[in-house]
């Protein structure tokens, strides 16, 4: 049996909610997935979950009737030919990154970012076993792949620059290699050799004997891909030295030497019967080759950018290739024709899995790809959250039901920022297409297109009574705009870099916005002219906010100062320093009195507005605190943090109340609803929870 590989792009930095899309030959159906019901296995306290988290890897069972999916959330089983939801799996307490089922399909294999193997019955979907990986050499630990090798008795695990072999007979720990290159690689078909790039060489390893047995040499450039022939007697290498080189693995000597090419190879792979080999290569192209004569056969000339990969079909009756523009392309490899382009993707595709059993006229593939959610958002009355994304929509969620109600499609290029409407009528949405677009919150449909910012738009904001809006953009203006009519009725210049962020004041009579020029600028609404210019950051500033008068204005610096401003006179009236790292977030109590503050120090911080006092300093997340907000009634502060916790804290006391643990990656929002029954948290997992508040903050918890 042919192993399995799976190359992961890692995304760091990013709060994700990952599609997968089902497509047909001939038609797409691009929301099948996002329609599904994601509240299985809910959290204590956790009213819904929006998204399944972000997915890390697909696998068909061998049997065509079950599809895998590892996600942040878990293990997704789904019927292979309904695609609807069977069950979701948990267990790993971190990510799942990779996933494989035995030749026998009886055993899937999943690894995951805690650091562990974990062995699941395909047919009861109850675990079995677990293995524990020594990942103590490093630190940020991640899987490469888990795969099943030879008659499927051995299992092999591979993580930075090491991998390990594990009996399955035994359930023990078999070979541990050492110092193998992170480069790709692959096993022979019966599991006793691997193979790798290694320099300018191909490196032959003895699964067996647990040493090298051959190194193959004759690229002249690194070498980044290998693979098998199906009957192991054949090994294809290509590198970046553009050619493509046939050995025989018993003797390593080379076979054939296959030139066309212009750029370096980046994926191999032989049909089914071992007769063709596909390449791709930077140069955008794909190539068929005759492994017997060495002969090129046909070149495939669809993409526009650089190839990621190229795959048989099972039956060897088709080829799929997909690249950097988004875009895969399928191929009937005996006519050597193009069966169909898809596109529609708005962001990388990085993986395709074939049906063991295609049928061309239903469904011939699945593609896995990532998209990111940037932010979060309630409406006024807390009943929907929206969530925009950089596959250019934003979605709109019933808080109470988790449901997923509708999709805003319209921008041509990701969006940077939205707002709702006071009333929840419109939301407002600023874009890379330099758009700003107005949306019916109820019916979903665009409209007003407001245009004029000759960048991306990064912040909108709505003024308190819903008629105006304010923009700014990378284009280091302001504008404003009437939002009944779509027109704008002000553009401010005065900034010298991007504009980060708008704010109305509570009356309406200000605009404050923040810029990498190091500035806070005090507009007047009525006149467009600048009240004040707030010079007294010396490094980028990373938030702001109107106290609820909106006589003080606090801003956040990455020099590990908070400012505090009288919005009248434009003077600092305080300087809050204590935090001995970036200051990530800040948040006004409701009453305006106190002001808390979360950073990179990992500490949670509370001040007293009017003298400037530091009234607490909590510590217990251990890593940097992303995301800080007050409950409505002031009782209550949530912060969420990069160690994938979210905690409660009462602020008078400084005493923790509560930590959760249901995201796998970090908690970069918690919000309130206006009503504060609903706290949202938003993490890098792809997940957002909406958590019943009355039902998480009963609870005290001694933990620190």
């Amino acid at each position: 049996m042919k192993t399995k590989w799976i190359s992961i792009l890692i995304v760091i930095g990013i709060v994700s909610v990952v599609l997968v899309f089902r497509i047909a030959s001939t038609r797409h159906r691009p929301d099948t997935f996002i329609h599904d019901s994601p509240q299985w296995n809910l959290p204590k306290g956790v009213k819904a979950r929006l998204g399944k988290g972000k997915i890390q890897d697909i696998a068909y069972s061998p049997d065509s009737k079950q599809l895998a999916v590892a996600s942040t959330t878990g293990i997704w089983f789904y019927d292979a030919n309904t695609l609807e939801e069977k069950t979701l799996l948990i267990g790993h307490t971190g990510a799942v990154l990779n996933l494989d089922y035995s030749p026998d399909g009886k055993v899937l294999a999943t690894g995951s970012a805690d650091k562990t193997i974990r062995l699941w019955n395909t047919q009861t979907l109850k675990h079995e076993n677990t293995f524990i990986c020594d990942a103590d050499h490093r630190d940020n630990f991640n899987f490469r792949f888990v795969s099943f090798i030879g008659d499927g008795n051995t299992l092999a695990s591979s993580y930075l620059g090491r991998m390990d072999l594990w009996d399955l007979t035994t359930n023990t720990h078999k070979v541990e290699l050492r110092k193998w290159p992170d480069r790709k690689m692959d096993f022979s078909p019966d599991g006793t050799i691997l193979a790798s790039g290694n320099g300018n060489d191909v490196q032959l390893w003895d699964t067996i004997a647990n040493k090298e047995k051959q190194r193959l040499k004759g690229h002249t450039e690194s070498v980044r891909t290998v693979a098998f022939s199906p009957d192991g007697k054949t090994l294809a290498s290509g590198g970046f030295d553009d050619i493509i080189r046939l050995w025989d693995v018993e003797t390593g000597k080379q076979k054939q030497t296959l030139k066309g090419h212009k750029k370096s190879i980046k994926s191999l792979d032989f049909s089914p019967d071992g007769h063709t080999l596909a390449s791709g290569s930077r140069d955008d192209t794909v190539q068929l080759w005759d492994v017997g004569t060495g002969k090129h056969k046909k070149t495939f000339r669809k993409h526009s950018e650089e190839l990621e990969k190229v795959l048989f079909s099972p039956d060897g009756n088709s080829l799929v290739s997909w690249s950097q523009d988004n875009i895969v392309h399928l191929w009937d490899v005996a006519t050597n024709k193009h069966i169909d382009t898809i596109k529609g993707h708005t962001d990388f595709v990085y993986e395709v899995a074939l049906s063991p059993e295609p049928n061309r006229n239903e469904v011939p593939l699945i593609l896995l790809m990532r998209q990111f959610a940037n932010s979060l958002s309630f409406s006024a009355d807390g009943k929907t959250l929206a969530s925009m994304g950089k596959d250019r929509t934003i979605r709109l969620w019933d808080v109470e039901t988790g449901k997923h109600a509708k999709i805003l499609k319209g921008h041509t290029r990701g969006i940077a920022s939205m707002a709702f409407s006071p009333n929840r009528s419109t939301i407002a949405s600023g874009s890379g297409d330099k758009t700003l677009r107005l949306w019916d919150s109820v019916t979903g449909k665009q409209k007003k297109t407001l245009r004029g910012h000759k960048s991306v738009v990064s912040t909108v904001a709505f003024s308190n009574d819903g008629t105006m809006i304010a923009s700014g953009s990378w284009d280091n203006t302001v504008r404003l705009w009437d939002t009944a009519t779509g027109k704008r009725k002000k553009t401010f210049k005065g900034h010298t870099s991007v504009v980060r962020s708008v704010l109305f004041s509570p009356d309406g009579k200000l605009i404050a916005s923040e810029s990498n020029d190091k500035t806070i600028k005090l507009w007047n609404v009525k006149s467009g002219t600048i009240k004040h210019t707030l010079s007294g950051h010396s490094s980028v500033i990373f938030g702001m906010q109107f106290s609820p008068d909106g006589k003080t204005l606090a801003s956040a610096s990455v020099r590990n100062t908070i400012q505090l401003w009288d919005v009248a006179t434009g003077r600092i009236r305080k300087t809050l320093t204590g935090h001995i790292g970036i200051v990530e977030n800040i948040s006004f109590s409701p009453d305006g009195k106190t002001l808390a503050s979360v950073g990179w120090d990992n500490t949670v911080r509370v001040w007293d507005v009017d003298s400037g006092e530091l009234k607490h300093t909590m510590e217990g997340h251990t890593n940097s605190v992303r995301s800080v907000a007050f409950s409505p009634d002031g009782k209550t502060l949530a912060t969420g943090s990069m160690d994938a916790t979210f905690r409660l804290w009462n602020p008078d006391t400084g005493k923790h109340k509560q930590t959760l643990n249901a995201h796998t990656a970090s908690v970069n929002i918690v919000t309130f609803s206006p009503d504060g029954k609903t706290l949202a948290t938003g993490s890098y997992d792809g997940t957002s929870l909406l958590w019943d508040f009355a039902s998480i903050a009963g609870t005290v918890d001694t933990q620190k």
